[in-house]
């Protein structure tokens, strides 16, 4: 996540219904809204949340394993 900008946060983040992924907006309530709604997903009822980092480059003790 990059710094917080007052309310929010910028992340990762995905759509649970079909996978796409593109940059979020994280509030403080919990929030999770797409940066850009022309750059989200098509679905007709997305459901927005960030993605951990380890959720895309996984677990560093895992990867150390893998290497």
């Amino acid at each position: 996540m990059t710094p917080p900008d007052g309310d929010r946060e910028k992340a990762p983040g995905v759509c649970d219904n079909c996978g796409e992924f593109f940059t979020v907006w994280v509030w403080q309530d919990g929030t999770v809204r797409p940066v850009s709604p022309n750059n989200a997903c098509g679905c007709d009822e997305p459901s927005f949340r960030a993605v951990d980092e380890t959720e895309i480059f996984g677990n560093a003790e895992e990867q150390s394993r893998l290497e």
